[in-house]
């Protein structure tokens, strides 16, 4: 089993626990073998809060926000009028349409963590459960809008550690290879939906959203590459006694991809993607009186790129950085910079406010957390 030390709970309500480490991959690893742990490391919520570094992130972002809407001229008045002025019932249905990509993203997943030899088939265990596999990706999404550098992918492998004694290292190597999946298939869409959107002359203001998304998808298929093709070097540079660790990891990360189930895989992500740029669709009809007149491969390519920025670590999940950005390109379709600001918001309302809204609520009642 593994071991947990509890230490004085944290303000945010969370007991700063001591995480231990499986020693041999959980696919190979009988269970009494997973007493002998190798990897330690904590993990609160609270603490990361109130981080200096978590302050200056958010500060960060408030001088971003403050940078954009000086430079881009836009009326805050006009922004908040565009924005009481939009239909609620439309404005639900693209935050459903948003929520029904959670339940998608925990079915590949599990299937990821399956292949990977996580023992997660059971699913009349609680913690192995299909809603609980939602709840931890829901608890890691409140985490990355919180605090920055994308911390919350660690905190859904403590969590899964946590209430499963697993592996942290081989459950975070599914979401190394959940974050490849996300990566090939929101670039691919995003790619498709710019060329039918602009033709093979994109706009300047583009080059920013392809550039990063192309540095993403290099940095990640590189990373695996490197695992496949060069582990014994790699295992040269880092200390003897992380060795247990880098071979959980690497091992789920390159043994989640089956090729029995990549087709499954494919269509799950490309499903997931597509709902995300039907939400965004769902925000633009809410303003439809306002004259708002995009394509639907327009409003994908937005949608995605909006997505594909929330990777920047800077900030929490892109906060500021998204903003800005998606109101410039906005702007690249004829769209009033107020109003451009006002689909911003109001679409970021969905995926970035309600996320801290609710999931904080989770997060106090959660006995997962």
């Amino acid at each position: 089993m593994t071991t947990v030390n509890e230490k004085t709970p944290d303000r945010f309500g969370k007991a700063n626990l001591t995480m231990s480490e499986p020693s041999t991959p959980l696919s190979a690893a009988p269970e009494d073998s997973r007493k002998n742990d190798t990897d330690r490391g904590t993990f609160s919520l609270g603490q990361r809060l109130r981080h200096p570094r978590t302050l200056i992130s958010f500060g960060l972002a408030i001088a971003i926000i403050v940078f954009a809407v000086r430079s881009l001229d836009i009326d805050l008045l006009e922004t908040w009028q565009y924005m009481r002025s939009a239909n609620p019932w439309l404005l639900g249905t693209g935050l459903i349409v948003f929520y029904l990509t959670f339940p998608l993203r925990a079915l590949r997943w599990r299937m990821l963590l399956i292949n990977a030899g996580v023992p997660v088939e059971d699913g009349r265990r609680s913690w192995a459960s299909f809603p609980a596999l939602i709840e931890y990706i829901y608890l890691s999404w409140f985490a990355n809008c919180i605090v920055p550098a994308k911390l919350g992918d660690a905190y859904r492998g403590y969590l899964l550690k946590q209430n499963g004694n697993v592996s942290f290292s081989a459950t975070f190597g599914t979401i190394f290879a959940e974050r490849l999946l996300d990566m090939i298939g929101l670039f691919s869409l995003l790619v498709l939906s710019g060329l039918l959107t602009f033709g093979p002359q994109m706009p300047e203001g583009t080059q920013i959203v392809f550039g990063f998304g192309s540095l993403l998808v290099i940095i990640i298929i590189s990373g695996l590459i490197g695992m496949r093709w060069l582990g014994p070097q790699i295992r040269w540079f880092i200390p003897r006694r992380l060795h247990r660790v880098y071979g959980n990891f690497e091992h789920s990360a390159l043994t989640s991809f089956a090729p029995a189930i990549l087709p499954r895989l494919f269509v799950l992500t490309a499903a997931i993607w597509t709902l995300e740029g039907f939400r965004l669709w769902f925000v633009i009809q809410s303003l439809d009186h306002t004259g708002l007149n995009l394509t639907l491969a327009a409003i994908i390519f937005v949608a995605l790129s909006s997505s594909l920025l929330t990777a920047l670590p800077i900030t929490p999940a892109g906060l500021g950085v998204v903003e800005g950005t998606i109101t410039v390109v906005l702007t690249l379709f004829g769209i009033a910079a107020s109003l451009g600001s006002a689909v911003t918001l109001l679409d970021r309302l969905i995926n970035f406010w309600s996320i801290v809204i609710f999931g904080f609520i989770l997060y106090l009642f959660s006995r997962r957390k």
